[in-house]
């Protein structure tokens, strides 16, 4: 990976040299030299853009705002609840990394006695 400093030298350099040459110079793949000239093209920088790395979050800050606004209404709502009223598309899992992110604390629903002592099948 070339620092910004690098990459700007790359697009100079793009003028006198073909991208066989600059890929060999440089130590990088041809398709890398390619990509770094089109963004400056494209963009006028040649930064690295680190904000488009990894898995986009499924959750906007919408939704944050909404589940926010629906545990200080309502604060003994469950995971599921959140995601009925909210009508989010995300798992269980997702919403509730997200409650504890956010700073709120939630605890997994005990079974009732009645459900601890229901009957046994014997086959």
């Amino acid at each position: 990976m070339l620092d910004n400093e690098t990459r700007e030298l790359l697009v100079k350099a793009y003028k006198n040299y073909t991208a066989k040459e600059l890929s060999g110079i440089f130590n990088i793949h041809i398709s890398s030299v390619y990509r770094i000239v089109k963004q400056k093209r494209d963009t006028g920088c040649v930064k690295l853009q680190t904000n488009k790395r990894g898995r986009k979050s499924v959750l906007t800050e919408k939704d944050f705002k909404n589940i926010s606004g629906l545990i200080d209404s309502q604060p003994d709502i469950t995971i599921n609840e959140i995601i009925e009223k909210s009508e989010l598309k995300a798992t269980n899992e997702t919403v509730g990394k997200a409650v504890i992110k956010m700073g709120y604390k939630y605890k997994k629903k005990p079974l009732h006695a009645s459900e601890r002592e229901r009957p046994r099948c014997n086959i």
